[in-house]
């Protein structure tokens, strides 16, 4: 069961990549036409080569390494003769959702759809606050037409300040880009957020929730009861 789960983990978010936008390069390469910059190769292919992989990864895009083994050791040290460096790290968790996670205390969050092209501007503009990067408002506006993601911001008292993505894949549904501004953290917003969207999967038919955490969001899907599956380390030209 853990290794589909972690099969699971990745397809769903590799599979939120493609409804993004992306591009077959070479046999074993896709890549994201715009936002959000990943080039990378299906999570069930090793290839026995690097070079020809190495050489198709764009300037500014992250390519990233699953899991660990012989195989990950021999392509993150031809990454790195190649010049590339690690650009980010994150921790694969998962949740099954018959554990008993709490109900926000005292709600504060109004979580809603964003409903047109405008607020995907907005959202976009939130959410890029909240990471330190620029997103593409015609990505996320096109995301948010697809049947099986809910692209979802949390207002407090009529103004949006969080973000979050939803998307189902079978049993499981991920949860991406949860995000709050700076000025904005240490106030319990994220895991107010985080409670809402449990109950939001959980209601919705989910059997688990998947996430890749940042360092930063570690402790906090920790304290939730999220499951440590894999690292996920992407590397970037230098």
């Amino acid at each position: 069961m853990d290794k589909l789960l972690e099969h699971a983990n990745l397809e769903n978010l590799t599979g939120l990549w493609q409804l993004m936008g992306a591009t077959q390069v070479t046999e074993e390469l896709q890549q994201s036409i715009s936002w959000p910059r990943r080039c990378w190769q299906h999570p069930d292919q090793q290839a026995a080569e690097w070079s020809e992989i190495i050489e198709h990864i764009p300037a500014n895009y992250l390519f990233p390494v699953w899991r660990a083994g012989e195989a990950s050791v021999a392509l993150e040290q031809a990454l790195r003769r190649q010049g590339l460096e690690v650009g980010l790290e994150q921790l694969a968790m998962v949740l099954p959702l018959d554990t008993d996670t709490p109900s926000p205390d005292h709600p504060r969050l109004d979580v809603r759809l964003i409903e047109s092209h405008e607020q995907a501007e907005q959202w976009s503009s939130l959410c890029g606050r909240a990471f330190g990067y620029t997103l593409d408002a015609e990505v996320i506006d096109q995301l948010r037409q697809q049947p099986d993601v809910d692209v979802l911001w949390a207002s407090l008292n009529g103004e949006p300040i969080a973000t979050a993505i939803l998307y189902r894949t079978g049993p499981v549904t991920g949860i991406h880009q949860v995000g709050v501004p700076p000025e904005l953290q240490g106030q319990g917003i994220a895991r107010e957020l985080m409670l809402m969207l449990l109950e939001r999967a959980r209601s919705a038919g989910a059997e688990y929730v998947c996430l890749q955490a940042s360092v930063a969001g570690e402790p906090l899907y920790h304290k939730l009861g999220f499951q440590p599956q894999f690292r996920i380390r992407s590397y970037r030209r230098g």
